[in-house]
């Protein structure tokens, strides 16, 4: 689960473990089935439910904390990534300017030497003629007219000279532009393999954290999944209760998108990092649209919902390289990009159970060194809308 975000943020999200709503169900849960209520221990029903909710909140709260720190760098790469595509833009502009100005030049540079070859057959020492081009008729008018066309040629020439030069002042400035630029380029580029670097070397050191809170969370998850299996007498409230949570999941929210409502299962199943990046610039014009979820190499991928898988591609070809479309059972397609390799049997057709592996994490189409999976949703298979906010609600 990615807990980016305000101190409020994240408190809102243990909130929903801890809503009056949740402790009300528990309550009735206990009171049928008794697994965490000893008589003997003489522990009362509400210090037993507190001691639970108090647990349950530790394990959010410290792989909250843990999700950040990983988080933080997802966030950083992505402000990479958008500056990196500004930087790009920047550089194509200039090379179009400089390729315009070139071809501009040459045509100048063209009629500059037919002119220098016109004045090298005339000869350098041209003032006879000119004497005699002059003086050759007898009427003054005429003399008049023919000297201010001599003067026009001059005119002339020197500004075919003023433009030559005044283009190559335009192709050096413009040279010095697109050096500084590549230069930046080359800088910024060293940053963000630093800043890789970086994250590669969290993801191994988090492995045994992430496994170890991962753990913990799921086994208090699983006990109070058993106690809900023993409250038959609680149906009705487990009922409302899980009705009043689909309602709340489907109200939308102004940050990282609408909440999809129904079973949902993360993608990634490893230490992972990812930011909301929805809409963020990158190359060439285009935005993002998906969440970019950071992972090491070769980590599971996993069906996020039960259903069939419509279309694959299992070579590295186009932007997305290896990639695979799920259509869920609930209308909704999803979409998994740059993905290293589609898991054993995963081809158009087959039917998938939500948490299957359906392919590994990895780096293939325009995804350059950056090992991770580009997750996109389409509600009812139309367009995509920001996962953000669904995959941080479960993951």
């Amino acid at each position: 689960m990615s807990f980016f975000g305000t101190p409020e943020a994240r408190t809102g999200r243990i909130g929903r473990w801890a809503s009056p709503l949740f402790a009300a169900v528990l309550l009735l849960i206990l009171l049928f089935a008794s697994p965490l209520f000893s008589p003997a221990s003489g522990v009362t029903l509400k210090e037993k439910l507190a001691q639970k909710q108090a647990e349950l909140n530790a394990a959010y709260a410290e792989y909250n904390k843990f999700q950040d720190q990983l988080n933080v760098l997802a966030a950083r790469y992505n402000s990479a990534e958008v500056k990196m595509a500004d930087i790009d833009d920047k550089i194509a502009v200039v090379e179009k300017q400089i390729a315009g100005a070139q071809d501009d030049m040459r045509v100048a540079q063209a009629q500059l030497a037919e002119r220098l070859v016109d004045i090298y057959k005339d000869g350098f020492s041209s003032a006879p003629k000119y004497l005699d081009i002059l003086f050759g008729e007898a009427n003054l008018g005429t003399v008049l007219d023919r000297f201010s066309l001599l003067g026009k040629m001059a005119d002339q020439d020197q500004r075919l000279f003023d433009q030559v030069g005044s283009y190559l002042e335009q192709k050096q400035a413009r040279d010095a532009d697109l050096s500084a630029k590549k230069q930046a380029q080359t800088a910024h580029m060293q940053e963000m393999e630093t800043l890789l670097a970086e994250l590669d070397a969290k993801f191994n050191d988090s492995k045994g954290d992430y496994q170890r809170l991962k753990g913990q969370v799921l086994k208090l998850r699983e006990e109070v999944r058993k106690a809900e299996e023993a409250a038959a007498a609680a149906a009705a409230a487990a009922a409302a209760a899980a009705n009043a949570a689909k309602a709340n999941a489907a109200k939308a929210n102004s940050g990282g998108g609408r909440l999809q409502s129904g079973s949902f299962v993360f993608p990634v199943q490893g230490p992972h990092s990812y930011a909301d990046s929805w809409g963020a610039a990158r190359s060439g014009g285009r935005t993002h649209k998906g969440t970019d979820i950071m992972a090491p190499q070769g980590t599971p991928v996993v069906a996020c919902v039960s259903g069939t898988i419509s279309r694959t591609n299992p070579k590295d070809t186009g932007l997305g390289g290896v990639t695979l479309w799920l259509r869920g059972n609930n209308g909704s397609s999803y979409y998994y990009a740059h993905l290293n390799g589609l898991a054993a049997g995963i081809r158009s057709g087959v039917s998938v159970s939500a948490g299957q592996v359906i392919g590994y994490v990895g780096s293939t189409g325009n995804a350059g060194s950056v090992n991770h999976l580009h997750f996109q949703i389409h509600p009812g298979g139309g367009s995509p809308v920001d996962p953000y906010n669904t995959l941080r609600a479960n993951d």
